[in-house]
């Protein structure tokens, strides 16, 4: 479905197009692309025990913001951007999600021909209860990343927590903030009491020799498992054209057009999406994120690497459409005298926001939970003992 809904702003005309989606909800084809990052499966070996530590998705709340210059003949340096924002999400349909996917690791785990070490021991196990001491966080913490804002959901019996920031790479570190209040302060801290920051991610460089040694406690090799869900993509245009001109006053004129566009569509997203493995033999030191957490600046990040062996999907999952619904967007144009005193009032020019939420509850929690083990089951097809 397309809505079209032009808007007259001031003197300046501009145009709006909202895409909801035009198929129907369908479990992405299999098989998925996967790979392993920078680590072969050999580590694991040693022993078929495994202790699942963390199961953790992230669902994306925003999307986009980039803002996209003047095009044309006569451009007069004026930009436009659009967002697209799903602020509100009902928690206990994360949970139940989140939840699903952890039962759905045991059996697929169980069924590649691990050992399961039993929740309750690895809860009671003073290794874990270290790990959790020095990085667990707060469930369903408001969050931020490379691509915007995020809910970080950990499965029920789990208390979340995060990598060492030098493993997850440039991605994991927030830098991108779409809604307001979501993070705040400086270091980009959760707005959720006992959530994450930019800051305390970097901080816990003790963690991986935590893991190691809890991967020794048990004679287990630790899993995590880690998914962001996608929401979706944003486009933004902003043209000058030749409007005339007055001879008697000496003066010429040019019209400004903008577009904001939104595309909705849940995903799993590559590099991000994984199942990582710390085993006990593992570098007490940590690894590191291909490229390293600073390098590459632009939009694109290396996968993740939290443990020494990382199996992860190497092509983003692509799902349905038609289960999130997008209102017309809310605009917000600077003032003239903005633009010309440089800006005033931050954003671009001519500001699109689209505001998304989940229509069909029972079809999105079916296509992100097929979508994950569609992507579990290639995963751990690399690594089964």
């Amino acid at each position: 479905m397309r809505l079209h809904a032009p808007a007259a702003l001031s003197t300046l005309s501009a145009a709006m197009v909202l895409a909801c989606g035009l198929s129907h909800a369908q479990t992405p084809p299999t098989p998925a692309k996967v790979g392993l990052t920078d680590s072969t499966a050999a580590p694991l070996a040693a022993t078929k025990r495994v202790a699942i530590t963390n199961v953790m998705v992230s669902f994306q709340a925003s999307a986009g913001g980039d803002k996209t210059n003047t095009s044309g003949l006569f451009a007069t340096k004026t930009d436009a951007s659009a967002t697209l924002v799903m602020p509100e999400m009902d928690a206990k349909l994360q949970a139940e999600i989140t939840d699903e996917i952890y039962k759905q690791l045991k059996a697929d785990l169980s069924a590649s021909g691990f050992e399961l070490v039993p929740e309750a021991t690895v809860l009671a196990s003073p290794g874990y209860q270290q790990i959790i001491a020095k990085a667990g966080i707060t469930n369903f913490s408001k969050f931020a990343n490379l691509n915007g804002d995020v809910t970080l959901v950990g499965a029920t019996g789990l208390k979340p927590y995060l990598p060492y920031n030098a493993e997850t790479g440039k991605f994991g570190v927030p830098s991108k903030t779409l809604i307001k209040g979501w993070v705040s302060g400086f270091g980009m801290k959760s707005s959720t009491e006992g959530g994450p920051s930019g800051i305390s991610t970097g901080e816990i460089y003790e963690l991986p020799g935590l893991e190691v040694a809890l991967a020794k406690e048990l004679n287990a090799n630790l899993v995590k498992a880690t998914y962001v869900v996608t929401l979706g993509s944003t486009k933004a245009t902003a043209k000058s054209s030749y409007g005339g001109s007055n001879a008697a006053l000496g003066t010429t004129s040019f019209n400004q057009s903008y577009t904001g566009q939104a595309f909705v569509q849940v995903g799993l997203l590559a590099g991000q999406s994984r199942i990582a493995f710390r085993t006990p033999a593992a570098n007490t030191k940590g690894e590191s994120a291909p490229g390293g957490y600073a390098a590459n600046f632009g939009n694109n990040a290396g996968p993740a690497k939290d443990g020494d062996v990382v199996v992860t999907l190497s092509e983003s999952l692509s799902g349905g459409t038609d289960f999130i619904s997008v209102a017309e967007p809310d605009t917000k144009q600077k003032s003239l005298l903005g633009g010309l005193m440089g800006g005033l009032g931050g954003g671009a020019d001519m500001q699109y926001t689209f505001n998304a939420k989940v229509s069909d509850p029972v079809a999105y929690r079916a296509e992100v939970v097929g979508m994950v083990k569609v992507a579990q089951r290639d995963m751990l097809a690399l690594v089964k003992p």
